[in-house]
């Protein structure tokens, strides 16, 4: 009888990893090519009967025909036999049309027509990669994180998690920990002997107070990963045909956002990252083109897409800085608020008589600011606007620099080259850094001794420092611990 148990079924016991598990590895939506992936015991049968004719034979890239119960059809197939692949199991990939209704058909066919074969569950695949020993826990959480970045900088972190950089320096730390361990408790058996020395009191705090300082950089020289992908949201946001398209195109430096004359083409925000200057390097923020403003909310709903005026509501929402767009040939532009910066865009279709900074627009507003009670906050809010020209690239600059300014005090984070831990990683070096303060607490006072005078204290807060890093490294044992003591150290003849 078929297995058919799935990750979410399967509270009691390990995911059921004797089935061959089969879905779809590419974004959902029509494409050109998409994958399929097939992972298991029998995996590679399954490939055969598919393929019928033997073009396949060991690992490599086949280009044949594949037979379904809906007929044939041209693929690529990817044949990885284990232990030298992903999953570290006998797997394939299936290069097929990125038809959604095709791939859908394909899955079905190959799970109702093989035995043991079902759909895998969300993570499956880096689960069983993680139980082979293909990957750390570390990098499994990279994969996650790489899948979820917006920004370049959360790329960056996830990368560093990929690579394992967090757990590599984790080992080298729970190796010298452990060494200091394995010596602590070899030297409990021999208290009672005066000549015997596992390790004197003086090496191990030199040893333990390296280590902490160690953790303490690691925490200090390092952001939080919920600070990356908490970035600031700055939001285009004014009337139709203000120009908020073509700056963010400018912004960008790319053709993101479609451009025309006809109002309320942008039916949808648009999110991108955009990085700006900061002091002490670059930061990213995702900078967002959102559909424009007609009018009142309730009879604008009406005039057009009602799910693109929702986008725009909600982007405003999410906003931490607002730029609000104005055409500098619309008239009075509007006086910003406490998040808003006023952009005033197409300057170019004022003339170049005008100079740079003292448009009439400009001094209308500042003008009529000052002329009644309450001058002189409109007049510094009024200072608040930055001239544009999408079209002749003026202003950008300045417009990034205002940014920067607006933001400096909302935790923006820098986009350096340092590593962004998970909350999992700081609370497991967190508590890294209590037990060998802990440890290093009961050795001081022997110090200047031969021996330790409670070495069963010390032995225990380093036991729960190794168990904390050995949670980013990899788990370290009793009979690590014990081996180490026979390996390194002679307890006799």
């Amino acid at each position: 009888m078929k297995n058919t148990t799935t990750p979410v079924e399967n509270h009691n016991e390990q995911w059921q990893l004797n089935d061959v598990i089969v879905a779809v590895s590419t974004p959902i939506g029509r494409s050109t090519r998409a994958v399929i992936r097939v992972s298991g015991i029998g995996a590679l049968e399954i490939a055969s009967k598919l393929e019928r004719v033997s073009a396949i034979h060991g690992r490599g890239i086949f280009s044949t025909r594949l037979h379904f119960s809906f007929g044939e059809l041209p693929a690529f197939v990817i044949v990885m036999p284990g232990p030298h692949s992903y999953t570290g199991e006998d797997s394939f990939e299936l290069l097929v049309p990125g038809n959604p209704n095709l791939l859908e058909m394909i899955v079905e066919d190959i799970v109702r027509a093989h035995k043991n074969v079902r759909r895998a569950g969300p993570g499956e695949y880096s689960l069983r990669a993680f139980l082979s020993g293909k990957l750390t826990l570390e990098q499994v959480e990279g994969v996650a994180a790489t899948i979820s970045a917006r920004t370049d900088a959360e790329l960056r972190a996830a990368e560093y998690l990929r690579q394992g950089t967090l757990g590599q320096i984790a080992a080298r730390l729970l190796e010298a920990l452990a060494d200091m361990l394995a010596l602590v408790e070899a030297g409990i058996d021999f208290t009672d002997q005066e000549d015997v020395v596992a390790i004197s009191p003086n090496v191990l705090c030199a040893g333990l107070r390296a280590a902490l300082q160690q953790v303490n950089d690691i925490l200090s020289s390092n952001i939080a990963m919920e600070q990356l992908e908490a970035a600031p949201w700055v939001v285009l946001a004014g009337n139709t045909n203000a120009g908020k398209s073509a700056l963010m195109n400018a912004l960008l430096q790319q053709d993101r956002a479609v451009v025309t004359n006809q109002a309320g083409t942008t039916r949808d925000a648009l999110v991108e990252p955009w990085t700006i200057e900061v002091a002490g390097g670059h930061a990213e923020v995702l900078l967002v083109d959102s559909p424009g403003f007609m009018g009142d909310v309730a009879h604008e709903l009406v005039l057009l897409d009602q799910l693109g005026q929702e986008a725009r509501l909600k982007a405003v929402q999410h906003a931490t800085l607002i730029l609000r767009c104005h055409a500098a040939d619309a008239g009075e532009a509007p006086v910003a608020s406490a998040n808003e910066i006023i952009v005033l865009t197409k300057c170019d279709l004022l003339g170049a008589a005008t100079p740079r900074g003292e448009h009439n627009v400009l001094n209308k507003l500042v003008n009529t600011g000052s002329a009644h009670a309450g001058g002189e906050r409109n007049l510094k809010t009024s200072a608040n606007v930055v001239h544009t020209s999408a079209k002749n690239k003026t202003g950008l600059k300045e417009l990034a620099q205002a940014v920067s300014a607006a933001l400096s005090t909302s935790g923006i984070s820098n986009t350096g080259e340092g590593m962004a831990l998970a909350q999992r990683h700081r609370a497991l070096l967190a508590a890294s850094v209590i037990d060998i303060q802990q440890a290093l607490a009961a050795a001081v006072a022997d110090e200047a001794r031969r021996h330790l005078s409670t070495p069963e204290l010390v032995a225990s807060a380093m036991h729960s420092a190794v168990e904390n890093l050995g949670a980013i490294a990899g788990r370290m044992t009793a009979d690590d611990i014990l081996g180490r003591i026979f390996s390194r150290f002679c307890v006799g003849k």
